[in-house]
């Protein structure tokens, strides 16, 4: 697949992700609420449909789920709760930050991330921070997996009664703590082997700015801008 032919999210600038789910965040607790926040959780919708990461809707719906059902609960059929407007504006900010948040991990590509930090002149330690954070769920979901297939291979049970259920921790639980510190350690030693050590770093494959990752940065300073600047004007 060549670059033209890729998703716009996978060829934006590394950058470019990271500002738009920040401002993501911040906007949905800064719109008047419950137009808001259903305004935002619509365009965030519309903006990952659009930049060809269609799964990250239904991700973040599956996670909001149960979230929106004990919100409903909450102030719409138990007494003395604050309404529907109450249950659709903290529905659609968790909906709208659960979205960009699945988004930007789908999107999200080390390497060129690091490139990046790279052309910044930024620190490397505090690139590789971010990188490992964002990583450790997947890697970790993946070793669970493979430990879990593994060890029903060898005759464990993992259904059952209760208190089975809470036998079998013990050998899912020991191996990915070790599989973990083993891991840790076999980084360490590969990033001090590449100079991880150096001050200055050149980037293999300097990502650019595009036109797209201007005007999506730019339009969402803009929107931060007069969300709070409408909270401050407000009464």
């Amino acid at each position: 697949m060549n670059g033209r032919s890729a998703p716009l999210v996978a060829r934006a600038h590394p950058f470019t992700p990271l500002v738009l789910a920040a401002a993501i965040v911040v906007l949905a607790f800064a719109l008047p609420a419950p137009r808001g926040p259903m305004a935002l959780y619509a365009a965030t919708a519309a903006l990952v449909a659009l930049a060809g990461a269609p799964r990250a809707l239904i991700t973040g719906a599956i996670v909001c789920l149960p979230l929106w059902f004990f919100l409903f609960i909450l102030h719409v059929a138990l007494r003395g709760g604050d309404g529907l407007d109450a249950a659709l504006a903290q529905g659609a900010r968790l909906g709208a930050i659960a979205t960009a948040s699945a988004a930007l991990l789908r999107s999200f590509r080390p390497s060129r991330f690091l490139d990046a930090m790279a052309v910044r002149g930024l620190s490397f330690h505090a690139a590789y921070l971010i990188v490992a954070t964002l990583q450790s769920l997947p890697r970790l979901r993946a070793r669970a997996h493979a430990i879990q297939e593994a060890q029903r291979a060898r005759g464990l049970r993992l259904r059952g009664a209760p208190l089975g259920r809470l036998r079998a921790l013990v050998p899912l639980t020991l191996p990915l703590m070790l599989g973990s510190l083993a891991e840790v350690d076999d980084r360490a030693m590969a990033l001090e082997t590449r100079g991880v050590a150096a001050r200055r770093r050149t980037p293999l494959a300097p990502p650019s700015w595009s036109g797209w990752d201007v005007l999506a940065c730019s339009a969402a300073a803009a929107a931060l801008l007069l969300a709070l600047g409408w909270r401050v004007v407000s009464p």
